[in-house]
Order: structure tokens, then C-alpha cells, then sequence
């Protein structure tokens, strides 16, 4: 069986980002823009090597060892992969732009949907201002 990088992408898009679930809008690593080059080769033997690149949405993110080691497993045990490597991207400038398109839309539903959910503060304020 020859794995194609669609089934790669899906595969590492069923991991998810930690920060997208605390937004409230689970996403996985495909679908947030954190995955980058990858190459799915012969191995000669019958098999396949993938080498994938993943990075994080901040530098600092303590999250990304997880990431791969996760997408180590999982792209591990797709059928007739023989090899996995995966690279933490250290020169991974990730913005918005990277979000999927369809990702971006349910976050956009949400975040509107959040705020119109949000109460009046300076409508229902009956005191004095806090400020004064």
C-alpha cells in the first residue's frame, strides 16, 4: 500500500493543538498551519519513509516534543511505513494566514458567537464607575 501525503496530513490532523482546545475550536496540527514540508519515499524494501516537519504557533511552546513523539507513533503505524522522521521546525514562522480556510471560518462563527453572547457591562452598570 503506497501512502500518500493526504493520508499523512489527515493522520497528523487527528492531533490536536492544545491552545485550539482551549479556544474552544479544536483543531489539529494540519488544520492550525503547523505542518511543513513533507516527503514520502520508497524505502526499496517495499516500504515507505515519510519525513515530516512540524512547528509550533509560538517558539516558546512547550507542547512541541509532544507533538512529534505523537506523530511519530501515529504515522508509524500507518500500513507499510517502514520509517518516520520528524523534524521540530526551528524556523517556523506560523501566523494566521496559515490556518486552514475552513478552520478559520469555524473560529471566526465562534469567536462572534462569543461575543455576542457577552453581557452589556456599561448597559447594566448601576453603580459608579469603578475608575472615578
Amino acid at each position: 500500500m503506497t501512502v500518500t501525503e493526504t493520508q499523512v496530513r489527515a493522520t497528523l490532523n487527528e492531533i490536536l493543538d492544545p491552545c485550539s482546545i482551549t479556544a474552544g475550536v479544536p483543531a489539529g496540527l494540519d488544520d492550525m498551519g503547523l505542518i511543513g514540508d513533507i516527503r514520502v519515499q520508497d524505502d526499496g524494501a517495499g516500504g515507505q519513509r515519510i519525513a515530516v516537519t512540524v512547528g509550533v504557533t509560538e517558539p516558546s511552546c512547550v507542547l512541541i516534543g509532544s507533538f512529534a513523539t505523537e506523530a511519530q507513533v501515529r504515522l508509524t503505524a500507518l500500513p507499510g511505513v517502514s520509517a518516520v522522521d520528524v523534524r521540530l521546525a526551528d524556523d517556523f514562522d506560523w501566523t494566521p494566514d496559515r490556518l486552514a480556510p475552513h478552520y478559520r471560518q469555524r473560529l471566526d462563527e465562534h469567536r462572534e458567537h462569543k461575543r455576542r453572547a457577552l453581557p452589556l457591562l456599561a448597559m447594566t452598570r448601576t453603580g459608579p464607575a469603578v475608575d472615578q
